[in-house]
């Protein structure tokens, strides 16, 4: 056998090299202006472009040039929208983004567009004459015309990613404690490395889309005859302003308003009428899972009660109240968009856990644009990123305050106990910037000088290797009080006090008890004064005949109810 590559070859090679560079134009942008790649090894953007030069060679081993190259062409035509998102937050986008596209009305759309009028017209252009090249210079023949040498580079390449993915096994070996969560979090971490290397990212992230909208869509079915019958118990002639603050990964044990030794809520601590509850935990240490524990009457015991009935967002609405919906995660979430969908006004940032700037005090604009419109009753409901790592993304740089910390260290690979300091430090540095950012948000919402209450709580905790098995972040097969026991406060106005002096005794009084998560639905409704014929008030924080939990449940990552003491 020979392969002799004559000119004809090196021309057909030549424009097949150039076609291959216009497919990933996004990748090559996003090696230098992502912010993964802020600082990294020469090492690391090597890999990367390895990884995303196998993942697309591989197609071309089954599919003719020209096919193969027509194939490529959608995702030359669909380029632009992962180039945006590059450009807007440096990062590979997301199904969140790809639906707020699709929810953007025409007028939004067009304003967008008209703003980048001259880079569309030259990359219209480029996707020409990548169709023209690809008819008339590319052979409707296989680049490499020997199969066996096709079946070698598909073997090797599949060598190389199961490298990969050994490699990512090793770094999971670090710090799980479980052979599940090994092979759970290497799989997880893995098939992330495929969800943000273009081309397959878009298949991705519109699979995902595609799954999130027909699951909104499922629930809104079921859902439609459901009614709380809510009302307000006793109506009032004045504003009401009723704000919960979704945190996450947060640790009770970090803030120093409820005794940490380093100051980390000195903000909280000044802050009037706050009060800090002691014996609180979440029931998942999982966001997905948490969420609807936290927003509907669901429980570890009855989680799937949160597909047969709606949430507190809802029981507000019938209440009377406007309802809105901040979120600066989650926006591919189906549970989070029926409800926010739902809410009379949303806002969602388009990024998630790996974006790097995207501060949660970016939420305060969308917030004081729904109060400014003059509405009576009102409910927010913001979700925060929190201290969901990487803690060094969630605050500015005037909070790094407690140091040596991860600073601008990207990797995965340093996760492990040696780096306990540094690990502990940002996580600090990101609960210093939550205190600022909540008690800025008391600020805002109590210069309205209505009948107000904010209330904030973490969906679980974090893991900083406290433990004999050096467990790490959260979410677990294996898992400690640490990734349960979660800050919970509560602050309310002077006018509200005024309103409602019985309530604001209980919320004082009731600080101590042992308390979940499940708790939150009756206790919100109770300190709005909403009532419902289904309510619980003996799980109510504002009420005087509050049962404390006798024993607390927990639902595990395999969706297993476990006993928690």
């Amino acid at each position: 056998m020979s392969f002799k590559i004559t000119s004809l070859h090196r021309k057909q090679y030549g424009w097949s090299f150039f076609l291959s560079l216009i497919v990933l134009i996004p990748n090559i942008y996003l090696l230098f202006y992502g912010s993964d790649f802020e600082g990294a090894s020469i090492r690391k953007m090597i890999a990367y472009l390895g990884f995303s030069g196998i993942l697309f060679v591989i197609p071309s081993l089954f599919l003719k040039a020209r096919i193969f190259f027509l194939v490529m062409g959608i995702f030359v035509l669909a380029a632009p929208i992962e180039i945006a998102h590059i450009f807007l937050n440096r990062m590979p986008s997301s199904s969140a983004f790809l639906l707020s596209i699709i929810e953007t009305n025409s007028s939004e759309a067009s304003e967008l567009l008209g703003s980048v009028k001259i880079p569309l017209i030259a990359y219209g252009l480029l996707c020409v004459f990548y169709f023209v090249i690809v008819f008339s210079q590319i052979k409707n023949e296989y680049l490499i015309s020997f199969k066996k040498i096709r079946c070698w580079l598909l073997a090797v390449s599949a060598f190389v990613l199961l490298l990969g993915y050994a490699w990512q096994l090793n770094l999971s070996c670090q710090v799980s404690a479980s052979k599940g969560d090994v092979w759970g979090a290497a799989t997880y971490y893995y098939s992330k490395k495929f969800s943000k290397t273009w081309p397959y990212s878009l298949i991705f992230q519109t699979e995902s889309l595609m799954a999130t909208r027909l699951e909104i869509k499922k629930d809104k079915e079921v859902l439609q005859n459901f009614y709380f019958y809510a009302e307000k118990a006793h109506a009032i002639d004045k504003k009401e302003v009723y704000v919960l603050v979704i945190g996450e990964t947060g640790r009770y044990q970090n803030y120093s308003i409820n005794g940490y030794e380093r100051e980390t809520s000195p903000r909280l601590s000044k802050t009037a009428n706050v009060v800090s509850y002691s014996n609180m935990y979440s029931e998942a240490n999982l966001t997905s899972t948490s969420m609807p524990i936290i927003l509907t009457q669901a429980d570890a015991q009855d989680y799937t009660r949160y597909y047969r009935e709606k949430s507190l967002v809802d029981a507000f609405q019938e209440a009377g109240f406007k309802t809105y919906w901040i979120g600066n995660q989650s926006a591919g979430n189906s549970f989070i968009r029926r409800i926010a969908t739902d809410a009379d006004g949303k806002y969602f940032a388009v990024t998630d856990f790996d974006s790097a700037g995207h501060y949660d005090e970016n939420l305060w604009l969308p917030m004081e644009q729904f109060l400014s419109r003059g509405d009576e009753k009102v409910l927010i409901v913001i979700h925060t990123l929190g201290s969901h790592f990487r803690y060094n993304f969630r605050y500015p740089a005037n909070f790094e305050v407690f140091k040596p910390s991860l600073q601008d260290a990207f990797d995965y690979a340093l996760i492990s106990a040696k780096n306990k300091e540094l690990f502990v430090n940002t996580y600090d540095n990101s609960i210093l910037y939550t205190d600022y950012f909540l008690a800025s948000t008391i600020q805002k919402i109590d210069s309205l000088q209505a009948v107000s209450a904010l209330i904030y709580l973490a969906d679980h905790g974090e893991n900083l290797f406290d433990t004999e098995q050096k467990l790490a972040l959260h979410a677990g097969l294996v898992y400690s009080k640490f990734d349960f026991h979660i800050p919970f406060f509560v602050w309310t106005s002077e006018a509200y006090q005024q309103q409602y002096p019985e309530k604001a005794a209980a919320i004082v009084q009731n600080k101590d008890k042992k308390l979940s998560a499940g708790h939150l639905f009756n206790s919100l409704l109770d300190i709005a004064d909403i009532h419902f014929p289904a309510q619980q008030i003996d799980r109510s924080i504002a009420s005087g005949s509050l049962h404390e939990d006798s024993v607390r449940y927990i639902i595990n990552t395999n969706m297993e109810v476990k006993r928690i003491d």
